[in-house]
């Protein structure tokens, strides 16, 4: 029997084939789409085993949108969802109010709304919980009460599109800043309805219903909402585009992806890569796809590029469509990717200072560069349990940094598989790009320079310096900390 338990309140319902599912998508009656549920029971029959179903559930992203859009509509649409929490584990009437001892099997949630058109609204689901998928991707945790249990759920937040009130660009970016808003405590909650608001300086038109949006309208919503955005198009960046996308998401940051050519819009955020690819100076050319909310499919597709094949849970859609992208940017990161590389190489070739001059173990043509942007407290710790050779760790800890740094990690074609990077560059993420000397830090195999940044001018004695007594490469912990692996 599918059904273990119904009441007006909430049901419980056990999933063992596909008549099961039927009798679930019976419990949301009209509410939920066949579409939709299509493509619930595809992406997760093999891994739930039970459903708790929460009847009149009150969700705050839908009752914004009633509140404001849905309620002024001739056709009566009611103010209430269904929440559906799947589980890996089979639940009885008898465990409904312990909870607790399922909390490793909880996959997460997805509301149903009564939109008619797309009925999926906020959905957390922990990848890490489900078969199919892999990859690095930025994630949180997120909690939620069920029956008095606190259940944690570590993912990243996905929606979709209502038609009205929301279209794909509005989706990527409601899942951009419901992920800040629950990471980081200075970013707020914000709703769909406000999110479509937020565009009426260089608006076409009305607001809602939504036609959609361009690349600086996404930006100007990212501005309003608090970020300092970058917007990257394609034309203005030739070879180099793809990298700097490459270098945002390995820093952990999502971001919005434009396919003007498919009149959408996606958020990236995570990757896989393939170490068994060939690489020949920089850590992107490992890369064979992105990991993408698309508010068209259930969470955490991939977008592969284009030459490799499609396999798994994969979009139809690849990199190379992928003609913009938008950052939402901390006030404070003002040196951009599109910098780093061009400074990281004139210190690697420099003649005084670069590695050919410095390293009597490793020579420019050798190094594999991987370049992210992360937090000054966030690197120190990581160094801190991943210790450096010669106890360099307890230089990084003590060295004055700003609250962002920019580094790029060097590493050469035997360790890098193996996540050993062998020295790095770290640059001040609140330089001006036209500053030669904003790196902090230096650090060879065998070589060291420390830069202080108080000092103005180059004299020399704002550089320490230190020979390492390195007879042979000595590889250490590259830093992971930006992205988790699923």
């Amino acid at each position: 029997m599918a059904v273990l338990l119904e009441n007006p309140l909430y049901a419980l319902v056990r999933l063992e084939n596909a008549g099961d599912w039927l009798h679930l998508s019976a419990l949301c009656g009209e509410y939920l789409t066949g579409r939709d549920f299509s493509k619930l029971q595809s992406y997760l029959k093999d891994d739930t085993k039970t459903v708790v179903v929460e009847k009149s559930y009150i969700d705050k992203d839908y009752r914004d949108t009633f509140y404001n859009f849905y309620s002024k509509k001739f056709v009566s649409y009611p103010s209430t969802t269904y929440r559906l929490h799947f589980f890996r584990s089979v639940v009885v009437v008898e465990d409904l109010f312990g909870l607790e001892a399922h909390a490793d099997n909880y996959i997460g949630y997805c509301v149903i709304r009564p939109t008619q058109v797309n009925s999926l609204g906020r959905t957390i689901f922990d990848p890490s919980k489900l078969s199919r998928l892999h990859g690095l991707i930025c994630r949180t945790v997120y909690k939620i009460h069920l029956f008095g249990a606190e259940l944690k759920i570590n993912g990243f937040p996905y929606i979709s599109q209502d038609t009205d009130v929301t279209i794909c660009a509005h989706a990527a970016t409601w899942m951009t800043f419901r992920y800040f808003s629950e990471r980081y405590t200075a970013y707020r909650e914000i709703f769909p309805f406000e999110i479509s608001q937020l565009c009426g300086d260089v608006s076409h038109g009305r607001l809602i219903p939504s036609k959609g949006l361009t690349a600086f309208q996404i930006t100007e919503i990212f501005s309003k909402y608090g970020f300092y955005p970058e917007v990257y198009l394609r034309r203005d960046y030739s070879d180099k585009f793809y990298r700097l996308l490459y270098y945002y998401i390995e820093s952990g940051i999502p971001v919005v992806a434009c396919l003007h050519g498919k009149e959408h819009a996606v958020t990236v955020i995570g990757h896989i890569s393939d170490y068994a690819r060939p690489a020949t100076n920089n850590s992107e050319e490992f890369l064979t796809g992105y990991v993408v909310n698309d508010d068209n499919h259930l969470p955490y597709q991939l977008l592969m590029r284009n030459e490799k094949p499609k396999t798994g849970y994969c979009s139809e859609h690849v990199v190379e469509d992928v003609d913009g992208f938008i950052v939402p940017l901390y006030e404070k990161m003002y040196l951009s990717a599109e910098h780093i590389e061009g400074l990281a190489d004139a210190i690697l070739q420099h003649p005084p200072f670069g590695v050919n001059a410095q390293s009597r173990l490793v020579t420019h043509d050798r190094l594999i560069k991987r370049i992210y942007l992360t937090s000054s407290k966030s690197y120190k710790a990581f160094r801190r349990e991943n210790r450096l050779p010669f106890d360099l760790h307890k230089n990084y800890v003590e060295l004055s940094m700003p609250k962002f740094i920019w580094v790029c990690e060097l590493s050469v074609s035997g360790h890098y598989p193996q996540k050993q990077i062998i020295g790095e560059i770290i640059f001040d993420a609140t330089a001006n790009h036209w500053d030669r000397l904003s790196f902090l830090a230096i650090h060879y195999p065998d070589f060291i320079l420390f830069n202080d940044r108080n000092k103005l001018g180059d004299r020399p004695n704002r550089f320490t310096t230190y020979r390492l007594p390195a007879k042979q490469i000595l590889p250490y912990a590259m830093y992971e900390n930006n992205l988790k692996e699923i």
